[in-house]
């Protein structure tokens, strides 16, 4: 197996002079080279090593290599996210694989790198030489672009073709909506979107031709369903899918009341109002230590009081969300270490407050009741049916009253455990707190960048691929619960207040631009139905200490929420 080796720091290389028709001249041995047979598939790889100037490995932890291509006779293109292994990300080692559409024609590529791509931003390597040496001895690929993952779709349709039968129909309609999501996610240049189309035309020619030779479908069929793709492309061609953006149905800002003097300020409930956004109220409903199996809820005087309240500035009341805590320490308690003595008084009780709240929710007019928020070791699959009673009971006497379940990540990333609450709730809903870059904030950074932590963040977490799984396996729409960041310079890195520096003055700058990577991110996911800010208090308020000020991250809300961005 061939290795190469880059230096993306300190190599360098004339530009060219004609940077439309130019080719490489790869003459000194120092660069990377690899020769292949014309039709050769998988076997032919390389070992890619990536280095800094001082020879010391570049970690690609979290990063995806993509092999980039422009073909001997300079027309078509290979762009494969897919045959790519990472061997040693932290030693800065890949091992790429070769397809067989990389060895289409004969000649010495024009162009050939790697991109290494990680939360929307790439670097690359330098080009290195390929020549595909002929085969006179057998043919078989005819020459065209290369973009994964659209060959995966088109394969699943000649599989389709291949096994036709009285389920074509219902095989057809869900090849459709994989492609459709998958146009829907795509982020890219114009240039690589029409490359997409060309390539998807082209396929769908080849299969026409295939149908029309062997008689398995009416020509009639075939043309219903190609014009229905063709218009689909159309859409591509036209950049369509590049101003795509999911509207949501409900806009929600949290903020919590207690049993104690504390409680939401009139200040507050008007900021939230002025942004366009409805109130998730959360209750604390307290225990008096982690074993407590009889929850106390909130004072009826406490509820109705805030309600008044937000009634006389007109602000809706979105959702009801009562959260577990210990007495006097209001919403700090860890609900993952609730684990009461009496499991099943304990859930007994819930149901009781659950169906308190549902009745809450019906009089004051509120369209979401969240029945359980964090509560990991009461999701466990062991005590599902627990929670089926508890919906159940709730949509026999208040029918349509939507529910939802907020799950930590600890929860949804066990989805053959505590995710399977996911089966007793009307929308799934999801705590998702991406941590968005390694440190602390830098003006240069933009939106755009800081979205792609929410498909792969800087600890790792794939929060888009879960949430989409999701909605696959259930077929029922995501809520957001709650996401959102502290007012800090270092707020966009970390979640828990003891890793951040809050001795400095707020930077509303900082908690901005990730309310806006953050809607931007929602904004691409047909999924997503609603998203509820967390929080109008601290430390996690965008609410200014003077009243009077509206903060750059309020600004952001109102522009999306009242704007109409999303």
């Amino acid at each position: 197996m061939e290795i190469m080796t880059f230096n993306i720091d300190e190599d360098r290389r004339n530009l060219v002079d004609d940077k439309q028709n130019f080719s490489i001249d790869f003459h000194d041995s120092k660069y990377n080279w690899l020769q292949a047979r014309q039709y050769e598939e998988s076997m032919r790889q390389v070992e890619v090593h990536v280095v800094h100037g001082n020879g010391s490995p570049v970690d690609l932890t979290g990063m995806n290599p993509v092999f980039e291509g422009w073909m001997p006779e300079g027309l078509y293109r290979i762009i494969d996210a897919k045959h790519s292994v990472m061997i040693d990300a932290q030693n800065g080692i890949f091992r790429f694989d070769f397809p067989a559409p990389a060895f289409q024609i004969a000649g010495s590529y024009k162009q050939a790198f790697f991109r290494l791509m990680k939360d929307g931003m790439s670097v690359t390597t330098l080009e290195f030489s390929l020549d595909v040496m002929a085969d006179k001895v057998i043919s078989g690929l005819v020459p065209s672009d290369y973009i994964t993952p659209f060959e995966d779709l088109y394969d699943k349709i000649e599989e389709i073709y291949k096994t036709a039968d009285g389920k074509f129909n219902d095989q057809l309609l869900a090849w459709k909506n994989q492609f459709n999501k998958i146009i829907g996610d795509l982020n890219g240049d114009y240039i690589q979107i029409k490359a997409t189309a060309n390539a998807l035309d082209s396929r769908l020619t080849v299969l026409e031709q295939k149908i029309k030779d062997d008689g398995l479908l009416t020509q009639a069929d075939f043309d219903v369903f190609k014009n229905d793709l063709l218009n689909r492309i159309n859409i591509v061609e036209h950049q369509d899918i590049l101003n795509y953006r999911n509207k949501l149905k409900y806009k929600n800002i949290s903020a919590t009341i207690y049993n104690d003097s504390e409680t939401i300020s009139n200040d507050q409930l008007n900021h939230i109002h002025a942004t366009g956004a409805d109130l998730t109220l959360i209750t604390m409903v307290t225990v008096d230590n982690a074993n407590d199996s009889s929850p106390t809820d909130i004072s009826a005087t406490t509820f109705n009081d805030l309600i008044d309240r937000a009634n006389k500035i007109g602000l809706k009341i979105g959702m009801l969300k009562p959260h577990i805590g210990i007495a006097g320490q209001h919403d700090s308690f860890s609900r993952k270490d609730y684990l009461p003595d009496d499991p099943d008084g304990f859930f007994e009780n819930w149901k009781d407050l659950m169906l308190h709240y549902a009745e809450l929710a019906k009089n004051n007019g509120v369209p979401i009741l969240c029945i359980g928020c964090e509560m990991f070791n009461q999701t466990d699959v062991k005590y599902l049916t627990k929670w089926q009673d508890i919906y159940n009971a709730i949509k026999a006497k208040y029918p349509d009253l939507l529910i939802t379940y907020a799950m930590s990540q600890y929860e949804f990333f066990e989805p053959e455990n505590q995710g399977q609450i996911a089966s007793v709730v009307d929308y799934i809903g999801m705590n998702i707190y991406p941590s968005y870059i390694s440190s602390e904030y830098k003006t240069s950074l933009k939106a755009n960048q800081l979205k792609g932590a929410w498909w792969n963040d800087w600890n790792g977490n794939q929060f888009m691929e879960t949430l989409d799984e999701y909605y696959d396996e259930y077929h029922k729409p995501i809520f957001v619960t709650e996401t959102g960041l502290m007012p800090y310079s270092d707020g966009l890195a970390h979640l828990i207040s003891s890793y951040i520096n809050t001795d400095g003055n707020e930077n509303y700058d900082a908690q901005a631009i990730g309310y806006k990577a953050a809607l931007e991110a929602i904004a691409k996911d047909s999924h997503i139905i609603g998203v509820s800010i967390w929080h109008a208090s601290k430390p996690f308020s965008f609410i200014s200490k003077d009243v009077n000020t509206v903060t750059t991250s309020e600004k952001v809300l109102t522009q999306y929420f009242k704007g109409g961005k999303i």
